[in-house]
């Protein structure tokens, strides 16, 4: 069993940042909308010739590319799933003229199976899946954020985040000059009134924000398990 790790954040917040402290020769990066890594040096880190920057964008062929990678690349060690939602979003586009209600079920069908993958893939593997979120709103304010998907109907089918151990909510904090600090919040709390829907283990981190670093994510996870 990986580990499945859920980065949730809106767009901007640092989650594709994050990927930069992990080491890219142990790490491949499915890239769902093809969008350029946002730090320095990633062009020559991650790109087709060091097999590790991987343009997939289907349900299908990002479970084909998940099976290879754990049967045939031993070398691998951290899986990210970039923009993992827009997964669901291109199927739903490509099929935006079916009717009937149908075609949801599969949608959910779909990334459940994706999930379950992730899930199921060799120990010594870290999956992270980037998510956007959308907010919770409750008599006109925000009460907290879920993960966006494509509609309310799908909402009530399928939540990822019921299904992992571990969701990293990506959100900045401000100083008092609005110079912003990137990073995780760990635990759910309470932020302006607004409930963050992070979650780890017990004690796999002391802090309830910590810098926005996967290497540091993967370090604390091989102590706590192992």
């Amino acid at each position: 069993m990986s580990n499945f790790v859920i980065c949730l954040g809106a767009s901007g917040s640092g989650k594709s940042t994050s990927i930069k402290t992990l080491d890219p020769k142990e790490t491949v990066v499915i890239n769902v909308l093809g969008k350029r890594l946002p730090f320095k040096g990633s062009n020559s880190m991650y790109n087709a010739e060091n097999k590790n920057l991987f343009k997939v964008s289907s349900w299908d062929s990002v479970l084909k590319l998940l099976a290879k990678i754990n049967k045939s690349l031993p070398n691998v060690k951290n899986i990210v799933i970039d923009d993992g939602i827009y997964i669901m979003r291109n199927e739903f586009f490509d099929r935006a003229l079916e009717r009937g209600f149908d075609k949801y079920n599969e949608l959910a069908d779909h990334f459940r199976k994706i999930v379950q993958s992730c899930s199921g893939l060799r120990d010594n593997i870290n999956v992270f899946m980037m998510l956007h979120i959308e907010s919770v709103e409750s008599d006109g304010g925000i009460r907290s954020y879920k993960a966006s998907t494509v509609g309310k109907l799908l909402d009530k089918m399928y939540d990822p985040l019921e299904n992992v151990t571990i969701t990293l909510f990506c959100e900045p904090q401000f100083d008092e000059n609005g110079k912003p600090t990137y990073g995780f919040y760990t635990h759910k709390l309470r932020v302006d009134g607004i409930e963050i829907p992070a979650k780890t283990p017990d004690g796999m981190f002391e802090d309830d924000f910590i810098p926005n670093d996967l290497g540091y994510v993967v370090k604390s996870m091989n102590e706590y398990y192992n």
